[in-house]
């Protein structure tokens, strides 16, 4: 089985030393690595260039074509059974690669179900220097103890989670969730075009719309409790950029998946349109906007209630949480006292998928 690893880059020469080496130094030995240079205005190609490894290829954009363009950039120059999207100041862990390879090799009915299986595992967060400040592993709204595979976890050595990706995508949307990290997610060349890619049609969170639209063509999904990767976390990073973006990005995002998504595939999962909608003003805009203004951010919390009121108003005044979060923004430092105790409450129910 060949892995191609797909790395978008934008003036990230300060880490892609590391995260090269990471993934060149993997026990897994058929791999290619592709490079989507987004126009950097630093070292980045000459960087790329440098280690001579022919399992490294590099493609320049005469221009910056934005974050989600750049995805389908890199990935388009894959010739791999399995893909993984890998930021380029993001690093693989050692023999990563040979327990996907394991996993996968161990699915039963190989030809169909590793064709058609999605995978994921946990992260470290690590932070500009490599250090370790975090650990990320499987959602247990979306991963649920009777998921686990006894089978494959004898031999992979690790908790796994498999389920089918219609019942994960069903979970999903009910809470508006991210299935899989950005990073760690591997996925058959086949599927990835099939759904004709990320698309470019998501400003700051390509990744779970991308994600969504993967499960719906999948056959199985699979998480590795095992960090096998580590998302690196500083100033300029996606995450980091949507935080300092006034959730407004973030939240056109949101709306515009709940518009987009194929009624033929709600049908399928025995959701409708309005089930979409609803979850879409419960988790994104009433909690999101709860712990927002837990945090103290008062001003963002009412652009989010605000985005919320104008795109769906009849769901907003007929959902509880929603309105609860408009009487907390209009009793200023009180309301943000409230918010963060109610946010204490709800936080372990909501993270069951209550």
């Amino acid at each position: 089985m060949k892995f191609s690893i797909c790395i978008p880059n934008y003036n990230y020469a300060r880490y892609l030393p590391r995260t090269l080496a990471s993934v060149l130094s993997q026990s897994h030995a058929d791999l290619e690595v592709l490079v989507s240079d987004n126009a950097s205005t630093d070292d980045s190609v000459a960087v790329v260039n440098a280690p001579g490894d022919p399992r490294v290829r590099v493609h320049v954009n005469r221009k910056n074509v934005g974050f989600s363009h750049n995805l389908d950039r890199a990935a388009r120059l894959a010739t791999g059974d399995t893909m993984i999207m890998l930021s380029s100041d993001d690093l693989m862990r050692p023999g990563a690669l040979a327990d996907y390879h394991t996993l996968l090799g161990a699915l039963p009915g190989l030809n169909h179900d590793a064709g058609r299986a999605v995978i994921s595992s946990t992260f470290d967060v690590i932070d500009p220097d490599d250090a370790i400040t975090g650990r990320t592993g499987p959602s247990s709204a979306l991963w649920l103890p009777g998921d686990r595979d006894a089978a494959l976890e004898r031999v992979l050595g690790a908790p796994v989670y498999r389920v089918a990706a219609d019942v994960l995508l069903r979970r999903c949307l009910e809470r508006v969730a991210n299935p899989f990290n950005f990073a760690s997610t591997a996925y058959p060349r086949a599927l990835y075009e099939a759904i004709e890619g990320y698309g470019g049609g998501r400003m700051i969170n390509p990744d779970k719309w991308f994600h969504w639209r993967l499960l719906a063509v999948a056959g199985t999904a699979l998480f590795i409790d095992k960090p096998l990767f580590a998302y690196r976390w500083h100033p300029s990073n996606q995450t980091a950029q949507q935080a300092q973006s006034g959730a407004l990005k973030y939240l056109v995002d949101e709306y515009a998946s709940t518009i987009e998504l194929d009624g033929a595939i709600l049908e399928r999962l025995g959701m409708t349109r309005a089930d979409l909608v609803r979850a879409f003003v419960r988790h994104d805009i009433a909690r999101h906007g709860l712990a927002t203004l837990a945090r103290g951010q008062t001003a963002k919390a009412q652009r989010i209630f605000d985005f919320g009121t104008s795109v769906y108003p009849a769901e907003m005044r007929a959902d509880r949480e929603a309105w609860a979060l408009r009487g907390l923004l209009t009793l200023g430092a009180l309301g943000q006292r409230l918010a963060s105790v109610a946010y204490q409450r709800l936080s372990p129910r909501a993270s069951q998928g209550s």
